[in-house]
């Protein structure tokens, strides 16, 4: 991927999180500006996080009447061959068998899911002021925001955000239950399970609507491992794997398509 976007997106999100003049958009959401806790100002991850995607939603004072304004907004659609962002959360690009799934239905373009975390700025400081006064935190206080206005620029419709965690799972004779955990690349058998966890976040860049949802959990048997050399099991699994992603994720875009074209 070009790095000039990228760079380009990460020094929006400066400016719109630090220095420069509030945008209108969404202006309830960035109204205020808090300063971190050391906790938070050391945090780093390259997952994005409810707050990356949302904004400060989960925070603000919410009235009946904001409720029931956003029931009247205007229903969400994304046509057939509209121009999209498609994001992986917490990898550079989307995994290539997600864009090759996309692209069937839209004009995909990529960028990052690894948000830039920066650290404290300083705007205008006044020596006569307290040192904590004037400080506005360079730390995506509203990532989508800035995704929406590259979008805006590049005349996208909307934006496409995926979080998915490829989980393993063993039966557990005792409980009778499948005890699942995030698959680290360890060695399958077959006695193992795979499922992808998904969560979609559709945005509108034109009103900022978004809609979000998990698709069902698509759950899969790892075949035993054919007899051989290693390499050559390692590889089986690796197909296996390649397969069940194919299969997820083909399932989950058509899902996608027919909800919102």
């Amino acid at each position: 991927m070009n790095s000039g976007p990228a760079v380009f997106l990460s020094t929006t999100i400066f400016l719109l999180a630090g220095c420069a003049p509030h945008s209108p958009i969404d202006a309830k959401k960035t109204g205020v500006i808090r300063k971190e806790s050391s906790v938070a100002s050391k945090y780093d991850s390259t997952q994005l996080t409810d707050k990356d995607i949302f904004g400060n939603e989960t925070t603000l004072a919410i009235s009946e009447e904001d409720i029931q304004a956003a029931l009247e907004g205007n229903e969400l659609r994304v046509p057939k061959n509209s121009a999209v962002i498609l994001v992986q959360s917490g990898s550079r690009a989307p995994e290539a068998v997600m864009q090759q799934e996309m692209s069937r239905y839209y004009t995909v373009a990529t960028f990052s899911g690894i948000p830039d975390r920066q650290k404290p700025v300083t705007c205008n400081k006044d020596k006569n002021k307290d040192e904590s006064q004037d400080i506005a935190v360079a730390e995506n206080m509203n990532w989508m925001q800035a995704m929406r206005y590259v979008a805006a620029k590049g005349h996208q419709k909307a934006i496409i955000v995926y979080q998915d965690i490829l989980q393993s799972g063993r039966y557990d004779t005792t409980t009778k239950n499948m005890v699942w955990s995030d698959y680290k690349d360890e060695k399958l058998s077959y006695s193992i399970s795979l499922r992808y966890l998904v969560r979609f976040t559709l945005v509108d860049v034109a009103t900022g609507e978004w809609a979000t949802w998990s698709p069902v959990n698509y759950e899969y048997q790892v075949l035993p491992p054919l007899p051989g050399k290693k390499d050559a099991v390692e590889t089986a699994i690796e197909q296996q794997i390649s397969q069940f992603k194919q299969k997820t994720y083909s399932a989950m875009v058509k899902d996608l398509v027919n909800r919102y074209q």
